[in-house]
Formats: structure tokens, sequence, C-alpha cells
């Protein structure tokens, strides 16, 4: 399974981001306080593109690892997971390098 405990900060361009009762700098895809590591900006389409380039692995089994095989282990596979009647339909279209070209949320394009 891939997951990710990305801080608010994931995403964002490099800066100076307040967390909380933090002042956090993002940079070179860190999140660092005082140049300690502050927490995760990993992002989920990230960690696909992760997986693919450093496992070797095909979009359609790092998709699975990010969607399917958690919603599995979290029992919650009647609406997440895949596309399916009765789903969720929340999802986001790839390009074939892992990279983010749409985002549908409850079945609205973004």
């Amino acid at each position: 399974m891939l997951i990710t405990d990305a801080t608010a900060a994931a995403g964002m361009p490099e800066g100076r981001y307040q967390l909380g009762t933090m002042m956090v700098d993002v940079k070179n895809g860190m999140c660092t306080i005082d140049g300690k590591l502050a927490g995760s900006v990993l992002t989920m389409d990230r960690a696909v593109r992760n997986v693919m380039e450093f496992g070797s692995w095909s979009l359609r089994h790092a998709v699975r690892a990010a969607t399917l095989n958690p919603a599995r282990a979290a029992g919650l596979t009647r609406h997440y997971g895949s596309l399916a009647s009765g789903g969720e339909a929340s999802f986001i279209v790839l390009s074939a390098a892992g990279e983010v070209r749409k985002t549908i949320i409850r079945g609205q394009g973004f």
C-alpha cells in the first residue's frame, strides 16, 4: 500500500509556512524547522510516481497500491478504492507518467 502522512505544506511551492504554532521551511521536497525534518510533504501522486520510478512498477499497479489496496485494508471498498455503482465517484485522472491531469470530486470535475 502507498500512504502519506503529509503536512498541510504538501503541494505548496518552496517557502516558509505556519503549521499550527510552528514556522516551517519547504525546500527540495522536505519540510524542516531549523534544518531538522518537521514532517512530510509527500503527495499521493508523487508516491505513485516514486514507486513507478524507483520500484519499476507499472502505473496500474502503483495506482492500485494507492487506492484499492488501502480501501480493502480499511474495509471501505463499498464506497472507495474503485469506480463502481454506488461509490463515491471521487478520483483523479493521471497521465501515463502518473501526473495529475484532472480531479473529480463526487462526480464534479475541477
